[in-house]
């Protein structure tokens, strides 16, 4: 077992290996048995220190929120999310991924058919975090547990800032995303435009109801995000950046939008990436890296 603070893991008998991005302090215990009795134990303490000049960015979690105009059950979902968002302010980005379910569901995205096969899902609703492969529940207490499991066990190691500029005449959209990373990973990233206010009848729910977080976009072809240093390592410290273009459709509240930036990591070699932190502005603005 290995145990930090206030948490224990189990490991599984054999080798294991470990690494970790939080600096703390982490003991490591084995035990031997023979027929139920303990004959021996061994433990070893390894401190994890900072990298100098290292910046503590504050965390942000990606929540997915596979719903559908169709699904009766999912305006309960999306109360559970504000809820949380009331207790932890600040730090969940939700994106709606709208689906069609029982009925066409005129906010659906291409996006959307391509995480939810990915993860194997089968039904509605459905909330993940980071795009860690996961059910993060759907009531929240079960959501609360989950970000605080994700923001524990994998904290942020870089920082993401957003610039963003918006030709009302053209509709064009140009996004500037911007990383700098702590640590000698390579990064993806994924942009999502998001949508509040539309209002759109909904199953299980009578009179006026009103959609938030809706993803209208995502700008990489595949839920892997897209390539960022040409596909090197980061050098600690050092800010990448990359530009993306987009030209929003004519039956988008662009006062109603936001632009979502998520920096992508990788632990088993490039063949799955996950969100290590994100960040959030509405079109047309700009915001900066969120340090503690």
């Amino acid at each position: 077992v290995w145990t930090s603070g206030d948490k224990t893991v189990e490991m599984s008998a054999g080798a294991n290996a470990f690494s970790t991005t939080a600096p703390g302090e982490y003991t490591f215990k084995a035990y031997l048995y023979s027929n139920g009795d303990k004959w021996s134990e061994n433990e070893i303490v390894i401190n994890a220190s900072a990298v100098e000049g290292q910046k503590s960015y504050i965390q942000k979690v990606i929540g997915e929120q596979f719903t559908s105009v169709g699904c009766v059950n999912c305006p309960s979902l999306s109360y559970q999310i504000k809820n949380v968002q009331a207790q932890m302010p600040g730090v969940l980005i939700p994106l709606s991924f709208h689906m069609d379910y029982n009925m066409s569901d005129p906010m659906s995205t291409e996006a959307t058919e391509k995480f939810y096969k990915a993860y194997g899902m089968s039904g509605l609703p459905f909330f993940n975090l980071n795009m860690r492969k996961r059910d993060g529940g759907v009531n929240r207490e079960a959501i609360k547990a989950a970000i605080e499991d994700e923001l524990e066990f994998y904290p942020a190691t870089c920082g993401v800032a957003i610039e963003t500029a918006y030709d009302k005449s053209t509709r064009e959209l140009v996004v500037t995303s911007k990383i700098t990373s702590n640590v000698a990973a390579r990064h993806k990233y994924h942009i999502f435009l998001v949508e509040d206010n539309i209002e759109y009848s909904q199953q299980g729910t009578t009179g006026r109801y009103i959609h938030n977080n809706v993803v209208r976009k995502m700008f990489a072809q595949d839920i892997t995000g897209l390539n960022m240093n040409k596909k090197n390592p980061f050098t600690p410290g050092v800010e990448v950046t990359a530009e993306n273009k987009t030209t929003l459709d004519k039956s988008w509240n662009a006062d109603n939008m936001r632009v979502v930036v998520a920096a992508l990591t990788t632990s088993d070699g490039g063949v799955t990436f996950t969100c290590n932190n994100a960040n959030v502005c509405a079109v047309g603005e700009s915001v900066g890296y969120l340090i503690k």
